[in-house]
């Protein structure tokens, strides 16, 4: 009976351990296919809104213990340089409690060959978000769709669809130390 005791008890613990390692590997994906109402504005100057939409269509992978990742594609219609691929996002929780940034990699093809001619990487914007993309935030980068840019007040809140929403979204972000 102790032989037997022994088989299983190091059967049960080899089984938590594959349970640990697949639960600690694992990354829980999720599909995402939203789009939402945006709205750009600089934030106490209602002149400055302008109305717009955000297309997500990707992944958020979700892995325990870890940052949060979405691999995909981030449109904003008013926007070119979004139809371009995008880098993967990270959303940083050390920093600014979920702080990433949006890099696209705005390309030239040659036309006959299909090689790249110019390699163009765009940083739009910092993002942040909130659950599994319920609602968004982007500080955009200045000049917008330049190779380099500062990020001053320029921003889009989704879903948003006036300055008044708008604001209420950036108050919630910034209650939760989200820039």
């Amino acid at each position: 009976m102790t032989r037997g005791l022994k088989i299983t008890g190091s059967s049960l613990l080899m089984l938590l351990a594959i349970a640990i390692l697949i639960v600690c590997k694992y990354d829980f994906p999720k599909k995402i296919n939203l789009t939402y109402p945006a709205i750009e504005f600089r934030p106490g100057n209602q002149a400055s809104v302008d109305k717009t939409a955000i297309t997500l269509k990707g992944t958020l992978h979700r892995k325990l213990f870890r940052d949060q990742r979405f691999t995909g594609e981030i449109e904003i219609t008013k926007y070119e340089v979004t139809k371009a691929r995008m880098m993967p996002i990270v959303f940083n929780k050390n920093i600014n409690n979920g702080w990433g940034v949006t890099v696209y990699l705005n390309d030239t093809y040659d036309a006959d060959s299909g090689a790249v001619q110019e390699m163009n990487i765009v940083q739009l914007s910092s993002i942040w978000k909130t659950g599994d993309f319920d609602s968004m935030k982007f500080l955009l980068f200045e000049p917008v769709g330049a190779d380099s840019g500062q990020g001053k007040d320029l921003q889009i809140m989704a879903p948003a669809t006036d300055y008044d929403s708008a604001m209420a979204l950036d108050q919630q972000y910034k209650e939760q130390g989200k820039y």
